[in-house]
């Protein structure tokens, strides 16, 4: 029976009962050609499988420095003893791309980014209330989780009927989950036609045989695309994806998008579908979101002796090779001039009111 299951959730799902099983395998020792044989396969994985290798593939100076590289760490490996997982973590984080991972070895060489311990509290909670008179906000930390349709067609109908003029969304904290849980914002600031890169798959029979378990017709449809194409890279979309409705709300008259480093993914294309269909909404923060959204549509595979889990991106963005994001993540249009506030969760907090001093102003 094929898999029903959301795609990405799934993906989720398989990776944490994975990790149920980490202490178990922490016990057991295995030998120099079992480790040096799992580094092998993780490399085959990369350069077969991951969407982002092909641009790597064809730059000689990125393929020569990657090459290098890969031979420096392997020899680590047979030779010095050094911890596969970690090598593997290095050569994976490489690629500066967050979504693909060795189990959690890549994060010690991954870019860093902004990180929000020294306050308080940084739990943002979903929640819609006023902040003035004149304006309105929508906490939205998460595209999946526990937020809901319903949860998001009640936060709008709430901010229509509160009368206010200024509408400020704050996705600060959201990693990312499923488009589909911020659209109906996208509609409701909508005020011009705007195009969006779209998405190819990496057209591999390790991706194929992964795709033909998803029962979703468009995915069922892919596959067939796939299986009749002798290209490298196969169409998800169209090059460019066109946004448009039939109308404009007349509300709000103003809006803005609170962004921050925790931001990635669907998190971050909201971030790109406003500012290419809405005129009347800016982005704000102090930080670049996290730059996680280039290269996606993971596939878990287990590597042959450890088990640990590998996450290889399938599809990659039109951006690639030379406009994508993940390098830098997405600037704000105004730079929230204060420092962090002590507390986010479902309050008000100092932000929230300097954006809406500046809606207002």
């Amino acid at each position: 029976m094929k898999k029903t299951l959301n795609y990405k959730k799934r993906q989720i799902l398989l990776l944490f009962l994975f990790c149920l099983c980490l202490p178990a395998i922490g016990q057991v020792k295995f030998t120099t050609e079992q480790y040096l044989a799992d580094f092998d396969f993780a490399v085959k994985e990369l350069e077969t499988n991951y969407a982002g290798y092909p641009s790597v593939a064809e730059d000689p100076k990125q393929k020569n420095e990657y090459e290098q590289l890969k031979l420096h760490l392997r020899q680590q490996v047979a030779e010095e003893g050094r911890d596969v997982l970690d090598a593997l973590g290095e050569l994976y984080a490489w690629f500066g791309d967050f979504h693909l991972n060795v189990g959690a070895s890549c994060q010690p060489y991954m870019r860093k980014v902004p990180t929000y311990e020294s306050m308080k509290a940084y739990a943002p909670q979903k929640t819609y209330k006023k902040i003035t008179d004149r304006t309105f906000l929508i906490r939205f930390p998460s595209c999946g989780d526990d937020v809901t349709m319903e949860w998001v067609n009640q936060s709008i109908e709430s901010y229509l009927a509160s009368g206010c003029e200024n509408l400020i969304i704050d996705i600060r904290g959201n990693g990312g989950g499923n488009d589909y849980y911020y659209e109906p914002y996208r509609q409701l600031l909508y005020d011009r036609r705007g195009y969006l890169d779209g998405a190819e798959m990496r057209n591999t029979p390790a991706h194929i045989a992964d795709l033909e378990e998803v029962d979703m017709d468009v995915v069922q449809e892919l596959v067939r695309k796939m299986k009749a194409s002798r290209e490298e890279f196969v169409p998800i979309t169209p090059r460019y994806m066109e946004i448009a409705y039939d109308s404009i709300s007349p509300l709000p008259k103003r809006a803005a998008l609170i962004i921050d480093a925790s931001v990635a993914s669907s998190g971050e294309q909201m971030v790109l579908d406003l500012r290419a269909c809405s005129g009347r909404t800016a982005i704000y923060g102090r930080d670049n979101t996290k730059g996680c959204l280039d290269l996606s549509n993971n596939r878990l595979v287990n590597l042959p002796n450890t088990c640990v889990g590998l996450l290889i991106p399938m599809s990659r963005s039109y951006r690639l090779p030379g406009h994508g994001i993940d390098r830098t993540g997405i600037a704000p249009d105004t730079r929230i001039p204060l420092p962090l506030p002590e507390t986010l969760t479902d309050n008000i907090d100092e932000w929230s009111q300097w954006v809406a001093g500046e809606l207002e102003r």
